[in-house]
């Protein structure tokens, strides 16, 4: 025990100059009240995507002194990896962030810095224009979208900012996770006579010839899955169709080009709800058409860049090629040349099987994914971009009516409904997003009335409003919200559609509420305090007696400068003219709130209620160390069994404490008390549990008082 609690003392001096580095880091910022709206317009992105692009962030700042040079960093964070094309320092030019000083957005210079799932950019400068305002942008950030959990309700994928500027709410959304391909194949059986081929190899011929084949169909999880080359990307979305289990004397053939659902005249073999047609391109009309990829190594990168058909008239797509195989296995890569991302597009093509007769009986095997197929889920010098992880597939035949059905000749409920993502404003505000809509139809035969349930979680029901809660056979179903009694925040609901026999169907919707402006406020005196935060976290939070708190606001510097939590003067560890930080008076006990004053040479600030709590233990930022005293990070990872050296702020002395590591609870620490000649701080040394491995979160809790209160998560690292 007392050879592990020597490792925290003899590490007093680096966490001390930490601790200084992040204080003096916090008050060396310029003089600024400037105060930022923070906005995005959230992307849907796609769940099986390892680099997709996340919405753009804006931030509308006002209230700067004209003239005034800022300089300053901003980090954004992610619940995921970044995974931006980056150089050999991890710093990538593929995000940009943009300034607007009233003439127009200009890019800055300063790579982002990219570190497991933050990225960051220190030194923004600019001068304050004489209007005071300033609107910065971050756009073009890529993300492990895979590494969110997905089912059948998007997922929103949360970021949060931490800048040298103040800010109206510390997280938002970025993007909404949902699978990006859905896909159907039709069955197929070669008989013993094995299958003909014609003597000139092309689609038309093919049919004509009767050479067996199966289509795959590929459709959109939703509009613009499908994306074709742009700038920032290697290539455009790719699929990976991959055959197995094939006689070692079959031979596949597959189109070279295939027109999409909305084409002049989509290419299907007749077994997918489409007449069969080799299929006709307009060019230049901007809708669906899959190019083979030429070259492509067998997880679906690399090869020749292809292009969508070039001319002025129709073009008829008829061209095959054979799909080199080897033992009885292949593969094929399409690539997207063109695409309409403001429709939800489907694609199919026919495989063709030349068998020779009498070939001895096998079973064959048909997959399709997103491509090119990647393990690489961070940041990387060459991996592709986009790319892809394999997922299990999943079925599109419930938007076509064709999952393995005869033909219908009873009611059969069918609804074409992306997951609908609508937007309002809080408190009764209005619509932001236009109306979502569902449309319901009657696939078979007789007339199919229906009914509407909504689906709530706990504590957020009513908000949902359908236009037409009940009806018969076909309908369009618009979708808005009444946010009369909701905050800002993410909502969910299900609509389910019931038929009664003809089937019933789920609906996902997601609701972003975002904060009603504020109330224009009165003048503020000279002394103004606009947030009391939590040392460690920077974050809102109560604050505990005898631990740290920071003070943020306008006029807080001078030669005097005192604060007071009812009466009792806090010691201040720092003052300036926009920050405080402090000790908060032990004496305050258990009191759950306190008046805070704050006087500077003569002025006080209007008296402040500010929360407390017994206990409300938080993690500083670069505050966890390995056992040999350097801090955890992805590239300096603890093993199992070290002793890990938390530095925190908010846990009482007479507090039973306990940590959790990963999936692992109720870690009895070795040492936990104050840290050495550092007043408020706390340490907290725990040994990582065997079977922990890889990132991993830590929150250190503190029971007292009947309650038990934990950390915020921090990420740390285990090898």
């Amino acid at each position: 025990m007392e050879q592990l609690i020597g490792i925290g003392k003899r590490t007093f001096l680096y966490v001390s100059l930490l601790l200084l580095t992040l204080i003096s880091t916090l008050h060396a910022q310029p003089s600024s009240s400037a105060h930022c709206q923070v906005t995005t317009v959230p992307l849907q992105v796609r769940a099986e995507g390892l680099t997709e692009r996340l919405g753009d962030i804006s931030l509308q700042c006002s209230g700067s002194t004209p003239g005034t040079l800022f300089t300053g960093n901003f980090t954004l964070y992610l619940p995921v990896s970044v995974t931006n094309r980056i150089d050999s320092s991890n710093q990538t030019r593929d995000v940009v962030f943009s300034v607007d000083l009233g003439s127009g957005p200009v890019p800055t210079t300063i790579a982002g810095q990219v570190s497991g799932n933050s990225i960051a950019f220190n030194g923004i400068s600019y001068t304050v224009p004489a209007s005071g305002n300033i609107n910065l942008k971050i756009s073009n950030v890529r993300a492990a979208v895979n590494q969110l959990s997905s089912g059948s309700v998007p997922v929103p994928l949360t970021g949060s900012l931490s800048s040298s500027l103040a800010i109206d709410q510390s997280q938002f959304v970025l993007g909404y996770s949902q699978a990006g391909l859905l896909s159907n194949m039709a069955g197929a059986t070669v008989t013993c006579v094995g299958s003909a081929l014609p003597d000139t190899i092309n689609l038309a011929n093919l049919f004509a010839a009767g050479t067996v084949f199966a289509s795959t169909r590929v459709t959109e999880g939703f509009g613009a899955a499908f994306e074709a080359k742009s700038p920032g990307l290697d290539t455009g979305t790719r699929i990976l169709v991959k055959y197995s289990g094939f006689p070692t004397t079959a031979r596949i053939f597959v189109p070279d080009a295939v027109a999409g659902s909305d084409a002049l005249k989509p290419t299907s073999g007749g077994d997918l709800n489409l007449p069969q047609s080799i299929g006709q391109y307009m060019p230049g009309d901007g809708s669906l058409v899959l190019v083979r990829v030429q070259g492509a190594d067998a997880s679906g990168a690399g090869g020749f860049a292809v292009s969508a058909p070039q001319g002025s008239a129709p073009v008829t797509l008829g061209s095959v090629s054979e799909v080199a195989m080897s033992n009885g296995s292949g593969y094929v890569v399409y690539e997207v040349a063109a695409a309409n991302p403001g429709v939800r597009e489907s694609a199919q093509f026919p495989s063709f099987f030349y068998v020779p007769a009498y070939t001895q009986p096998a079973v064959a095997q048909e997959t399709v994914a997103l491509a090119p197929l990647s393990t690489i889920a961070t940041a990387s010098i060459t991996a592709p971009i986009p790319r892809f992880t394999a997922v299990e597939e999943r079925t599109d035949c419930n938007l076509f009516g064709d999952c393995g059905a005869t033909p219908v000749v009873t009611p059969k409920l069918r609804i074409d409904a992306p997951p609908i993502l609508i937007t309002a404003v809080a408190a009764g505000g209005a619509m932001v997003s236009a109306p979502g809509t569902f449309r319901i139809f009657n696939d078979g035969g007789s007339s199919m009335p229906w009914t509407t349930q909504i689906i709530y979680p706990p504590q957020s029901t009513g908000w949902l409003v359908l236009d037409a809660p009940a009806g018969s056979d076909n309908a369009t179903v618009k979708v808005t919200a009444n946010t009369k009694n909701l905050a800002a925040g993410i909502y969910q609901a299900t609509v389910i559609v019931n038929a009664a026999a003809a089937g019933s169907q789920s609906v996902p919707v997601v609701l972003t509420v975002s904060a009603a402006p504020a109330p224009p406020t009165p003048p503020a005196p000279t002394v103004v305090v606009t947030q009391v935060l939590n040392a460690a976290t920077l974050q809102v939070a109560p604050l505990v007696p005898g631990s740290l708190g920071t003070l943020m606001g306008t006029h807080l510097g001078g030669k005097s400068v005192a604060v007071t939590f009812d009466g009792t003067p806090a010691t201040l560890l720092y003052s300036g003219d926009t920050q405080i930080n402090l000790l908060v008076p032990a004496s305050l006990g258990s009191k759950t709130s306190a008046s805070l004053v704050v006087t500077a040479d003569g002025v006080s600030s209007t008296p402040l209620s500010v929360p407390l709590a017994i206990a409300w233990p938080a993690v500083f930022s670069h505050g966890v160390l390995n056992q040999d005293s350097h801090e955890n990070t992805p590239s300096a990872a603890a093993k199992s069994g070290d002793i890990l050296q938390i530095f925190a702020t908010g846990i009482p002395r007479l507090s039973t404490v306990s940590v959790q590591i990963g999936g692992v609870k109720d870690l009895v620490p070795v040492y936990a008390g104050d840290a050495p000649d550092v007043p408020g701080v706390q340490q907290v040394n725990v040994a990582v549990p065997k079977g922990v491995s890889g990132s991993q979160n830590v929150l250190v809790c503190a029971n007292t008082g009947g309650q038990q209160y934990c950390s915020p998560a921090y990420t740390i690292t285990v090898q």
